[in-house]
Formats: structure tokens, sequence, C-alpha cells
């Protein structure tokens, strides 16, 4: 850190590790972070490096508690972290050292210094592909997964593949890590506890829904009938398929005759925005039938519950 901060600043930086502040704080930032006693320039601040992966959270309440105790400006130095939580703190102001890649310390007048620094494009709604290249990261256990060796798994290309990683540093979904100098997607082995910090970004795969008078007999299950494959519950008296934007246009099924309320319904057909066949049977995937289920159909306790047993069996 030293070389690094002397090589942006121009100017010779002293760090020393100190325990000056354990006195002053409550024990558990003593386990939770190093502290450093930083002068550059003749102006003396405080660095702190966490000892295991903070939240930002964590990380601004405890800076700023840090910073109150010292007396001084105290800044961040990170190993490494994600693009999302380098944006919030510079939109916060929060003076961070990025190891060998970035520098943003505004109390001394760098406001901002990249090395290697890529743009992102900010991400409003996760795209349908990343979305699916995360399922099927989880249902294949990915470990240190290349952009190209994830492009090959899904039959994409590699600048699909890399827009992807962008969205999921973007993000922040934590499966993203480096191996030498490629990113690369390793799921962690709590997949459950993943799809519960990644609902807030992900989005329902239905794109539209066509309830026609006449079963059209498609080869792929989605919705109910999917959920019905995975578990014991009896499906409607109807059938719901899958079908992508591709194959609408190919089957016609703009132009067939849709029912109107009331009417007796032969058949269902989801427009997905992406399709995972899981395990090749020609069935949406669970993660997939779980977002496509209604809040309307979650109300019946029999519907849930089955949710609930098809994610424990076929993905936790």
């Amino acid at each position: 850190m030293k070389d690094f901060l002397e090589q942006t600043l121009r100017q010779s930086v002293s760090i020393e590790e100190t325990e000056y502040l354990n006195d002053k704080l409550p024990l558990a930032y003593k386990g939770r972070y190093n502290f450093y006693k930083v002068e550059t320039n003749g102006q003396s601040w405080i660095a702190i490096r966490p000892k295991n992966d903070a939240s930002l959270v964590m990380l601004r309440k405890d800076r700023a508690k840090i910073e109150k105790v010292a007396g001084l400006n105290c800044a961040i130095f990170l190993d490494s972290t994600t693009f999302y939580i380098k944006e919030k703190l510079v939109e916060e102001g929060i003076p961070f050292v990025l190891e060998n890649k970035q520098v943003y310390l505004p109390f001394i007048g760098l406001l901002l210094s990249n090395e290697n620094k890529r743009d992102i494009a900010p991400v409003h709604l996760i795209s349908f592909l990343t979305q699916r290249i995360i399922f099927v990261a989880m249902y294949e256990k990915w470990e240190n997964v290349t952009v190209s060796a994830a492009a090959v798994k899904l039959g994409v290309t590699k600048m699909s593949v890399s827009r992807c990683f962008d969205e999921i540093e973007y993000l922040n979904v934590d499966i993203l890590g480096m191996k030498g100098k490629s990113r690369v997607i390793t799921v962690p082995v709590d997949t459950k506890k993943l799809w519960d910090d990644i609902q807030s970004v992900l989005r329902n795969p239905v794109i539209a829904r066509y309830e026609l008078a006449e079963n059209i007999h498609l080869d792929k299950k989605a919705g109910i009938s999917a959920l019905c494959e995975y578990s014991l519950l009896s499906d409607n008296d109807y059938p719901t398929y899958a079908i992508t934007k591709k194959e609408i246009a190919e089957i016609g099924i703009k132009k067939m005759k849709q029912v109107h309320p009331g009417e007796e319904i032969g058949c269902v057909v989801l427009e997905l925005g992406y399709f995972v066949d899981f395990e090749n049977k020609g069935i949406e995937d669970p993660l997939s039938v779980a977002l496509s289920i209604t809040e309307l159909e979650k109300q019946d306790e029999r519907i849930s519950i089955s949710i609930k047993e098809m994610l424990e069996e076929y993905v936790w």
C-alpha cells in the first residue's frame, strides 16, 4: 500500500500499523480492522483495513465512529471490493484506497485516481441473460468460471457474457471474484443465503401471459404446471406452457383465440425472457418457477408450501 500511495501521490508516505485506538473503541473493532497511522506531506490521518469481508453499512458506520474517536480523517484500505461499493463510497465522500487500482482521498485534495479502471454502465433492471447466468451458476455450482467458459456453457458470445459480469458486479451479487487478471464466478456453498440476498435485484421472467381457448400441446412447461412436476401438487384443469419470444412468432400465438373472463381455458402460455431447461426435461427451472408464480397464486397455501419444498429438494 505504501509504494502504491507514493507512486500515486508522488510524495513520501509514512504508514505505521498502530494499536493506540484499541483502548478507545469497543473490542469488536479490534477483531474487524487493522489500524494505521498515515502521514502524507506533513498531514496525519488514520486508515483502517478490514480483516474480513465487510458490508457497506458496516464500513460506513465504523469509519465514522473511528474518525470521531481519533479526531483525524479516516480512510479505508481495501484489497478488493465491488464496483457497487466503490461507487457508493465516492458518492458519499468516504475516503478509500483500493490497492494497486484506485485512490479517493478528498481530504488531501485527491478526488480520484484510477488504475486499470473499467467503466461499468449503471444497471436499473437486471437483464434476462444475466439472471439466466446466475441461476445456471447456482445449479451447476460454478467455481472459478471465466467469461470464456461461461459463454461456452450458455452458448452465447463472450461480449454478451462480459456485459453480464458487469451487471453482476454493479448489482453486488456475491458470486464474482478474480483469478489472476480474469473475473470469475464462484457460487458460495450456501445457495439459499445467496438466493435470499439477491431477491431484490431479480425479476419475473414472464413477459406476457396468453390464455388460449384450445390446448396447443407445447413441449415446455412453466408456472404452475412446472411446479407440479417438481412436487405433489395437482395441476389446474389446463396446462401452463413456456415459450420464448422467437417461438411466439414461429407458432403464431398472437393470432390464436384467447378466452374472455369466465370462459373455459384450454391452456395458458407464458412468454418467458429466458428458458433454463432444468435437467433437460423441458420444464422451467425451479428458481424461475418461484419467480413466475403470481402473488395471487401464492395465496394458496398448497402452492407456497410446494415452492418451498421444490427449492429445498432441487436447489439447496
